[in-house]
């Protein structure tokens, strides 16, 4: 099975769960591995920077959560109060 390749604001990416937001439109440009991490960038509806709310950039331009931050973590790093906190699944 061969993935979507995609190509926006000077990024590539392959796979169709990426979000990103287009420059063209007045975002960003980044790409983010999914729709719940583009949104946690934008908490009032402006972008804000990745990295401020606890995301990694990997080499190819993807924004991604720290390791610390992924889904299978017994006990998430994160805040009760930090954006990304709500991106953590509940145990």
């Amino acid at each position: 099975m061969q993935l979507p390749r995609m190509s926006c604001c000077g990024t590539d990416w392959v796979g169709v769960d990426r979000a990103h937001l287009c420059r063209r439109t007045g975002g960003c440009g980044h790409v983010f591995d999914d729709a719940q991490l583009w949104d946690a960038h934008r908490p009032a509806g402006v972008c804000m920077d990745p990295r401020s709310v606890g995301l990694v950039q990997t080499t190819n331009g993807i924004w991604l959560r720290t390791p610390n931050l992924a889904p299978n973590r017994s006990r998430p790093a994160a805040t009760k109060n930090s954006p990304i906190a709500r991106l953590t699944p509940k145990r």
